[in-house]
């Protein structure tokens, strides 16, 4: 007891003597509440960089007036929304809605289908109204990036520094000034973490504290609703938050009371605050898409059944028969069985079958045969259920082939126990079990009203197993894509013992004249489809399609190659002279790159960060513990930390990921790694003040650099074709140089 009372004069700040320990307050000093106030000189340098950012972000922003890159794609849902028609994108709906708004706003007709890559643009299009939102966004992320700084305790000419970088970083500048959705993104990330560090530096509960609470849930908010790579923010915050509620624990002035205090208010406005943005832009999205359209084919048919224009479907007759025209779509993938004609490559050679996921087309229909000698028009002059147990063939409408298995192996999955599958043969196939299958009801959905699915085949209800009669292998689809000569649609084939999810089957669309044309039929029927069934179906939906984005691209990114800039996109080129161009229009060309000089010292800076204090970082969770750091160390230290987990929270979940990525699904990293290089100028700064300015300005002279070297690729201008050679720095660079006339 002695020695801990001798102890008491020589606490480190920040610490205070309890009874029997010393404990560490919680929340910031007034030091550091004093040295994040922002000044009269503070709004000088905000009022500058807005200048700048005016300038570099929105200088000749309408050039070119022709589609770039994903422009295609987010200009075509705008068109979505306008026609009403659904659709399913990888990508949360917010920034498309703005598009769309934006759009309807100035006038748009709806015409112009953003089909292309090059497309001119009508002149009814506001591409520029479009183009100026991602820009505008760009814009408030340099100043909200200024504004972080100053809240994590750098002074004014750093956090200037900071948000001079983020304001010249050429992907940045290059992915705000288009109808795409990173800059967007990125300005919901920075209102995150400023909202987030104001909301450390106030006092608890008061105004500004709730205000800055609220501000860090609306900035996750509209973060996760534009890009689900926004749920790494929310787990920054997250994690953030745990290490605060636990130094909170530790502090001997807050009461338990207190304590529960601050994990109520954190619930409302870190969750509760943020899922309700999410949610809300999602019933806007339903709302708006009320018929149906291109996404159609990924969703089931009690979702499909919400679509004005689903009469159709209403009306299909729920009793499959012998001679019905059916689409057989797969459970899990919940894509059609599909022939077209077209042969494979490999193997049979024999005409492909694969999984299709957009409904309307005609290759998706097959006709239910018996396996004797039966017309079609005695098929379907009467009514034969199709049971469980029966065996059944399946004619390719289209093509006039027959569903088979053949001993040869399938293109992609080349194991002994697997067998493809093809249409081949005619009506004269008769006898020949490899044509033949036997159906094998598994389950029936959740919307089934009685047994029956169990016993007979009934559209939508019933779920089924094709067992091939010869070989005894089940017919299954999985993810697993055909190469272009297969249009990359997904493969199909027979294996033996199959996964059962793999296996499924149901009948969507079902015709045949004995009950197309008797009003007593029973048709099809479906349970109420609330908007959480539809949020969690259309999710899964995503998960799929984001997951099928496996092909090889020439321009992505591993995550092993994106920090040392080895690739870049190629969003635009414009030949001068070409064949399908004005002969007196100058070359131009649009590159996606990154800026070397921030990419390599913020990849450099966040190792060493890591490397070297490991240990001390994370000291500061441990409540317990007496950290005698002077007070510049431990800021670093700890701001350091925040930002370098920032950077492992949105770059390490890239390994993981079975999809193709690009330069620009990094951004977000990025964008920590720079809030790095000002933690530390800001730690160099103060330790040795000449050679911080030194470092600051060295930086910041290379950044400008390789800024100036490339903007004829972030702007489009005229370049000289041996300047451009000289400027591939790298061999893996491969902007086009023959675009430039001389």
């Amino acid at each position: 007891m002695s020695s801990y009372k001798s102890e008491k004069s020589k606490l480190p700040p920040g610490y205070k003597p309890g009874k029997w320990r010393p404990f560490h307050v919680a929340g910031p000093s007034s030091l550091t509440i004093e040295r994040t106030t922002i000044t009269r000189f503070d709004h000088f340098l905000t009022f500058v960089l807005l200048a700048l950012s005016i300038l570099i972000r929105l200088y000749n922003i309408p050039f070119p007036n022709k589609v770039i890159f994903d422009e295609t794609h987010f200009g075509g849902f705008a068109r979505s929304y306008f026609r009403g028609e659904f659709f399913v994108d990888v990508h949360p709906p917010l920034a498309k809605l703005m598009y769309y708004s934006i759009a309807i706003l100035c006038g748009w007709n709806g015409d112009f289908e953003f089909a292309e890559i090059g497309d001119t643009f009508d002149d009814n299009v506001p591409y520029v109204a479009m183009r100026l939102f991602s820009g505008i966004c760009g814009v408030l992320t340099v100043l909200l990036t200024f504004g972080i700084l100053r809240a994590s305790n750098c002074r004014s000419a750093v956090a200037f520094f900071g948000a001079f970088l983020v304001l010249i970083e050429n992907s940045l500048v290059t992915q705000s000034r288009l109808i795409m959705l990173d800059g967007p993104l990125i300005f919901g990330v920075a209102l995150s973490v400023l909202g987030f560090k104001r909301f450390q530096l106030a006092e608890p509960f008061t105004k500004k504290w709730f205000k800055f609470l609220i501000m860090t849930g609306i900035g996750l908010g509209i973060t996760m609703s534009i890009k689900l790579t926004g749920l790494f923010t929310v787990a920054w915050v997250g994690v953030l938050t745990v290490i605060q509620l636990w130094s909170y624990l530790g502090d001997l002035e807050v009461s338990d009371r207190q304590w529960f205090k601050h994990v109520y208010y954190r619930v409302f406005g870190l969750i509760v605050v943020p899922l309700t943005i999410y949610l809300g832009c999602f019933a806007i999205h339903f709302i708006n898409l009320p018929f149906n359209g291109p996404g159609s084919g990924a969703v089931s048919p009690s979702f499909k059944a919400t679509f004005h224009d689903s009469q159709d479907l209403k009306n299909t007759p729920v009793d499959v028969s012998y001679g019905s025209t059916v689409t057989i779509k797969h459970k899990n993938m919940e894509s059609y069985l599909h022939s077209h004609d077209h042969t494979y490559y490999t193997g049979s050679h024999e005409q492909q079958v694969t999984l299709y996921g957009f409904d309307a087309d005609e290759n998706n229909e097959w006709i239910i045969e018996t396996k004797n000698k039966s017309p079609i028009g005695q098929l379907q002059g009467k009514f034969r259920p199709v049971k469980d147990g029966d065996i059944v063939r399946l004619y390719h409408k289209s093509t006039g082939k027959y569903l088979t298995v053949n001993e040869e192996k399938p293109p992609i999955s080349e194991r002994d126990y697997s067998n493809e599958v093809a249409c081949s043969g005619d009506r004269d196939m008769l006898g020949n079990e490899n044509y033949e299958f036997k159906v094998r009801i598994v389950k029936s959905e959740t919307h089934a009203t009685s047994n029956l699915p169990m016993i007979k085949v009934r559209a939508t209800e019933t779920l089924f197993q094709l067992v091939h009669r010869s070989r005894g292998c089940v017919v299954i689809a999985h993810e697993d894509k055909l190469p272009d000569w297969g249009f990359n649609q997904n493969e199909v084939l027979c294996i033996d013992e199959p996964t059962i999810p793999n296996t499924m089957w149901y009948i969507e669309h079902n015709s045949h004249p004995m009950l197309d044309n008797d009003s007593d039929a029973e048709k099809v029927h479906f349970k109420s489809y609330s908007f959480f069934n539809k949020l969690v179906e259309y999710h899964l939906a995503m998960w799929r399609i984001n997951k099928s984005f496996t092909d090889k691209h020439p321009y992505s990114s591993s995550p092993e190659s994106w920090p040392f800039l080895l690739r870049g996109i190629n969003f635009f080129s414009n030949e001068a002279g070409s064949s399908n161009e004005l002969h007196d229009e100058d070359g131009s060309h649009i590159y996606l790159l990154g800026n070397v000089a921030i990419y390599y010292v913020g990849f450099i800076l966040i190792s060493l960060v890591i490397a070297k204090n490991i240990i001390k970082l994370f000291k500061v969770m441990n409540p317990f513990g007496l950290t005698y750091d002077p007070p510049y160390v431990s800021t670093f230290q700890s701001n350091g930390f925040e930002f370098v987990v920032g950077w492992m929270l949105h770059y390490f979940p890239s390994y993981q990921m079975s999809r193709q990525l690009f330069l620009h699904h990094y951004l977000s990293s990025l964008f920590f790694s720079i809030l790095v290089i000002a933690q530390v100028t800001e730690y160099q700064m103060t330790k040795r003040k000449i050679f911080g300015y030194i470092w600051m300005v060295s930086i910041t002279v290379l950044a400008i650099y390789c800024f100036v070297a490339f903007t004829p690729i972030i702007y489009g201008f005229d370049w000289n074709r041996s300047e451009c050679n000289h400027a591939k720095w790298f061999p893996s660079w491969d902007f086009n140089c023959m675009s430039y006339t001389h």
